[in-house]
């Protein structure tokens, strides 16, 4: 049924771009804060090999447990269609 609900995209919505994620939950709903990683500290002189990352939230998203837990599903089944096409997503490394 839900996929012959049709989208109305407002051209004027905004875009996040995100290199990563964070969050937690609580009995009633899910939290993600979308983030950006970006180089840190700027405009000051830093020693060579110090350069620093920070993470910059573009976005919180607050989801009921139902949405989040369909969300997970859809990103999931979309995240191993992708591999089916192009290959293995490399994981990330271990400090």
């Amino acid at each position: 049924m839900e996929e012959n609900i049709p989208f109305i995209i407002p051209s004027d919505i905004p875009k996040v771009y995100a290199t990563g994620a964070a969050g937690g939950y609580s009995e009633t709903d899910f939290r993600v804060l979308l983030y950006c990683e970006e180089a840190a500290p700027r405009d000051e002189v830093l020693p060579a090999g110090k350069l620093g990352v920070e993470r910059v939230v573009q976005s919180e998203v607050m989801l009921s447990p139902r949405a989040a837990k369909k969300i997970a599903k859809w990103l999931t089944e979309s995240v191993e269609e992708f591999e089916g096409k192009f290959g293995e997503i490399p994981g990330e490394e271990k400090e």
